[in-house]
């Protein structure tokens, strides 16, 4: 006799944080504490708790790994019934760690307060949806499981320890390095040029003619001058991580280089995005700006 298909039910908490509007919500967002999230690279995939932001880099977040199943825990984690995708996980607070947003990929909801508490402090005496965990038959087996895990986040710790610095104009001033000052000087002193003449050539980009080039080359110049000092502002790096732009940027190639360095840089300098303001609208204006150009390749 043919068996009748049994439907599955899904939980209505993963319907409500798999709805797209939600997603949308969320990233724009961006991570905040007690929030479940999935972090991913090109080989692995992990469920984390954000436990919180760091105080000091807003590109960093604290978190700690989980598992959807519970059939991986272990003794030293602990078992949580209440969960944002409305089914029990596993988490392990001993194996908390900073890791940078940018490997942020999905948002999954929120922890209550009390659960995330709980989590957070290793304690289960705080909730009663949160217990202690076993080990299961094959504790080998799961605690090397675990050890894969905790390896997984190492490495993205180590991707945070190499983000651009921030606080980047407090170190460089625009246009005033000790080459740029030489190289104006000559402009002066070997071609005989004007302040104006020399801001030209300087800051936007006039070249030099022929006569001018060999005069330069001859006082020991280059024909193009020093290129400024960029230093991008906070705002423009702390954005870029964001996991809002991660689908697109992705799938950028730029030789290379850091795509959310690149990003930052043209959003704060090609689309003189820095006449229009700071706040959060219109950096991330800017950003959107930037990244539809990036698509364009320009």
């Amino acid at each position: 006799m043919m068996e009748k298909n049994i439907p599955v039910l899904i939980p209505q908490e993963m319907l409500d944080v798999t709805d797209s509007e939600y997603r949308r919500r969320a990233l724009e967002e961006g991570p905040h504490a007690n929030q479940l999230w999935i972090a991913e690279d090109d080989d692995h995939v992990e469920f984390l708790m954000i436990a919180g932001i760091d105080d000091d880099d807003p590109r960093i977040v604290h978190v700690i790994p989980m598992s959807n199943d519970p059939g991986e825990q272990t003794a030293d984690g602990l078992v949580i019934d209440k969960t944002p995708i409305g089914m029990p996980m596993v988490a392990w607070p001993a194996l908390g760690i900073p890791i940078p947003v940018r490997v942020l990929d999905t948002p999954l909801g929120d922890f209550c307060a009390g659960v995330a508490q709980a989590v957070t402090c290793d304690d289960p005496a705080l909730n009663g949806h949160v217990h202690r965990a076993e080990d299961p038959d094959d504790f080998l087996a799961a605690y090397a499981q675990v050890s894969e895990r905790a390896h997984t986040f190492q490495q993205w710790w180590a991707i945070g320890r190499h983000l651009p610095p921030l606080h980047q104009e407090q170190v460089i001033v625009f246009g005033v390095s000790e080459e740029r000052k030489t190289y104006a000087e000559a402009l002066k002193t070997a071609l005989g040029l004007s302040a104006a003449q020399r801001n030209a050539i300087m800051n936007h980009g006039m070249p030099l003619t022929a006569t001018q080039s060999k005069k330069m080359k001859q006082a020991g110049f280059p024909a193009a001058p020093p290129q400024a000092q960029e230093a991008i502002p906070d705002a423009y790096l702390i954005a870029a991580e964001q996991p809002r732009w991660r689908r697109i940027l992705d799938d950028m190639d730029i030789d290379g280089d850091d795509v959310r360095l690149e990003l930052a840089r043209k959003a704060a300098f090609d689309l003189a995005a820095r006449t229009s303001g700071r706040d959060a609208a219109a950096v991330n204006g800017a950003l959107l700006k930037a990244v539809e150009s990036m698509k364009n390749g320009q």
